[in-house]
């Protein structure tokens, strides 16, 4: 087939080290790769030298813009910047008009971006097979983030013009599934669930590096507890150091890692001072994702204590490729793909219920690797990209 792979988004590329750039190039490469022809159009750029700014992770707002920011209510910032993606968009669909024409696709395919709606336009005027990915609920996704816009209701009107218009909707969890039936009346005939996944071929691991790092963070010998991804509050890194502060001197030799930043890690730092567990909590910073699974290779235990209701986490996927047993959060997205007690050991949002569950495998070693090696078996056998490249040919047919 000749597929467009659309992504109307001013800012998300596909080649940053980030989450939204990996699921996007690792969907054209397995399409590629099933033997399908597959043109990028990638407003947020397709090559480092034509990346946007602000997809910089260094990018700082001018002083000028956070004084402004400041003097005028929340409500309108939001809204000056949403009237920008809506002006955005119309660029964008012009671009995508000049791929059509040249390529002449069998299918559109795009990944949904908030305010955006040129590829439904689109679609229907050129009477295209429409797929639309849908990876959040966003206009409450962007409320939350944002604050209010008075395009709010504009926007749900777009959200619902696209999914009527899609031929096809594949929502990354069966929560986001239902709530795109119960807000905007979607077809469930359309909907199809593609958790996201993992590329086996890309992950790498250097004994070096590792002997490396475990002697410049003293891990040699120790039972290592760890939490590997950007660092947001609806994460729950600061309930996994007040777990680990409960449990640390009941599990000898023990050391919380935690890998990764964000604008948060200050306060966890004085967390762990306040807690008097500093000497045991490891906090790397950022690090290259390339390198990331050198960290997962000295852990034991691999965590993620928290998750927003629709997402589907690939940390833990990375955790499952790197066989390592994984306590994870009692979300619809996490039981998608996981059960309690065979694939991993799923707790409520409390600190409680994650120092039992860290205790738990701590003493269990043979609950801990049972727990591993079904779900990296389930991971390896269901949850790669080329199994979602071909769930979305056969929808195709």
């Amino acid at each position: 087939m000749h597929i467009i792979y659309y992504s109307p988004h001013p800012t998300h590329d596909i080649v940053s080290e980030v989450g939204y750039a990996t699921h996007q190039r690792e969907v054209i490469n397995a399409l590629r790769e099933a033997g399908h022809t597959v043109v990028p159009v990638i407003m947020g750029g397709t090559e480092l030298s034509n990346l946007n700014p602000l997809t910089s992770g260094d990018y700082k707002p001018s002083k000028l813009k956070k004084i402004i920011k400041s003097l005028i209510p929340r409500v309108l910032w939001t809204t000056i910047n949403n009237l920008k993606l809506r002006k955005h968009d119309k660029i964008a669909g012009l671009k995508l008009e000049t791929a059509i024409q040249t390529h002449k696709p069998d299918l559109l395919y795009e990944r949904s971006e908030y305010l955006q709606d040129s590829g439904a336009i689109c679609a229907e005027k050129y009477g295209l097979k429409y797929f639309l990915e849908v990876n959040a609920p966003f206009v409450e996704e962007m409320k939350s983030f944002e604050g209010k816009s008075l395009l709010e209701n504009k926007a749900h009107q777009i959200e619902k013009f696209k999914l009527e218009k899609a031929h096809k909707i594949i929502a990354v969890s069966s929560a986001l599934a239902d709530f795109l039936k119960q807000t905007y009346q979607c077809d469930p005939g359309k909907l199809f669930v593609q958790p996201n996944c993992i590329n086996p071929s890309k992950v790498h691991t250097d004994s070096n590096e590792i002997e490396s790092l475990k002697h410049t963070f003293s891990l040699n010998n120790r039972y290592i507890f760890g939490f590997v991804g950007s660092i947001f509050p609806y994460h729950g890194v600061d309930m996994l150091i007040q777990a680990f502060s409960k449990v640390h001197d009941k599990i000898n030799d023990s050391t919380l890692m935690i890998v990764g930043d964000g604008n948060i890690i200050d306060d966890l730092k004085k967390m762990a001072i306040d807690l008097g567990i500093e000497s045991k909590v490891v906090f790397t910073g950022k690090i290259p994702h390339s390198k990331v699974f050198n960290y997962m290779s000295v852990m034991d235990v691999c965590i993620m204590a928290k998750s927003n209701w629709y997402g589907s986490p690939v940390k833990v996927f990375e955790y499952g490729l790197m066989k390592k047993p994984i306590i994870a959060p009692n979300t619809s997205p996490i039981r998608d793909v996981m059960e309690n007690e065979k694939d991993a050991l799923i707790i409520e949002d409390n600190v409680n219920e994650l120092s039992n569950a860290m205790l738990k495998l701590s003493e269990n070693r043979v609950l801990a690797s049972s727990l591993a090696t079904q779900f990296n078996q389930k991971v390896m056998s269901s949850y790669n990209w080329s199994h979602a490249a071909q769930n979305i040919i056969e929808l195709c047919e």
